[in-house]
């Protein structure tokens, strides 16, 4: 928290929070918005306020980020389902062609006012441009995200999830996307059929990145498959371009994987070049594991290792009621709370550094200022009902209440009971 402002403050104020505590703070404080800014975090605010809300001594932390989630797939499981990676590529073009513009746009609303409830402030979709969807599932989605607009910027990267090499149609239709709104690109290059291709795969969206002036957030080394190398591939692209529009690496599975002193060497080459990393523990844990009836490798890469060489690792939740994932409910503290146990994050700083992933560190990875607790930083804040950062991941019934530039937006109530004996 900075700029904290005067032992009490006075003014004419949009809101005030009262009772409200902050996780670096003791003891409560009143938060002043006006304009749709933080203007005072005081003992007391003085003065009229248009609205008043009490925080009953429950944390007030900034809105979440969302940084990697298939919009356009969510809520899609009852067309078809899978049980594993291959069968899920395999399906995948036969799930898109039943697809229509009215439909994605329906289910991607489901989910955007699920994530806004939840205290999601800003998603980044990844959103299939192919010849099996062509600009369909995009359509949908830029509807969707005008139905939402008010209350979660919603970032689309054009997806060639059938591949750019494997699909000829890819280029054009990413050029297109970016066209009608799209605002960045992603890629899947191990999807490609050699590794001649997958370095084709990865050029071309440079090459389109670079003539458009927009940031790449490329799928790497998915399957925990210690023979991918898409990842280096990506980060070597990258210094050899000297690429300055930004680079998300998500995924990352194989990286588990490698032999240490080679995954030590790609980790060290991820921090120097700038590439922010994005783990999806939530469907990587059910999806991968080995064909063996006992799993192995649960698809949390090395969050550690990546952190302590300094690289920015944030947590996305990847897919919701799909062809790959069967569960999710757009909840970043489930997502926190199962990242902490993906990756053996113990400590109170490592569970500090958890709620980062799906805040703070998120926010940075796409690129935003979210996920401030500052003074002029934008009023994109929750209230919640635990007071300490434990109780919050541990995600207890109670209030959650979810505020876009100081105004309330959504949000969502639990209760319990029980009968005594």
């Amino acid at each position: 928290m900075s700029g904290e402002g005067a032992a009490g403050a006075e003014g004419s104020w949009d809101l005030v929070i009262e009772g409200a505590r902050l996780l670096d703070g003791d003891g409560s404080v009143e938060i002043a918005v006006k304009a749709g800014k933080i203007a005072a975090f005081v003992p007391w605010v003085e003065g009229d306020a248009a609205r008043r809300v009490e925080a009953r001594g429950g944390l007030v932390t900034p809105s979440f980020t969302e940084p990697h989630f298939h919009l356009d797939k969510c809520l899609s499981r009852d067309l078809l389902g899978a049980t594993k990676p291959s069968e899920a590529f395999a399906r995948a073009r036969e799930v898109k062609s039943q697809f229509t513009v009215e439909d994605v746009e329906e289910r991607a609303s489901k989910a955007l006012a699920l994530a806004i409830a939840n205290g999601i402030g800003h998603l980044r979709a990844m959103v299939d441009v192919d010849f099996a969807t062509k600009l369909i599932s995009l359509e949908g989605v830029l509807r969707a995200r005008e139905r939402y607009g008010h209350a979660i910027e919603v970032e689309i990267a054009a997806f060639p999830q059938e591949g750019i090499v494997t699909d000829p149609e890819a280029p054009a239709l990413l050029k297109t996307a970016l066209e009608m709104g799209a605002d960045l690109l992603g890629g899947l290059p191990e999807f490609e059929n050699s590794l001649e291709d997958q370095q084709s795969h990865i050029d071309t969206l440079f090459d389109i990145a670079e003539a458009e002036g927009v940031a790449i957030d490329i799928h790497c080394d998915y399957m925990d498959d210690p023979k991918l190398k898409t990842l280096e591939m990506l980060v070597d692209t990258m210094v050899t371009r000297r690429f300055e529009h930004g680079v998300i690496a998500n995924h990352c599975n194989a990286l588990a994987l490698y032999p240490d002193d080679e995954a030590k060497r790609v980790i060290d080459k991820v921090k120097n070049a700038g590439i922010d990393v994005v783990v999806l523990p939530v469907a990587n844990l059910q999806m991968l594991g080995g064909a063996k009836r006992t799993p192995y490798n649960r698809g949390s890469s090395r969050v550690k290792e990546l952190l302590d060489a300094g690289v920015n690792v944030a947590a996305g939740s990847d897919n919701m009621y799909d062809i790959w994932y069967r569960f999710n409910r757009m909840d970043p503290l489930e997502l926190a709370f199962i990242t902490c146990l993906s990756a053996g994050m113990k400590t109170d700083v490592e569970v500090q550094t958890a709620f980062e992933m799906v805040t703070s560190r998120a926010a940075r990875a796409v690129g935003r200022k979210a996920g401030e607790m500052r003074v002029g930083a934008p009023a994109d804040l929750v209230i919640h009902e635990p007071a300490t950062l434990v109780d919050l991941i541990r995600n207890p019934p109670g209030r959650r209440l979810h505020l876009k530039g100081g105004k309330e937006v959504g949000g969502l109530e639990g209760s319990h009971w029980a009968a005594e004996g």
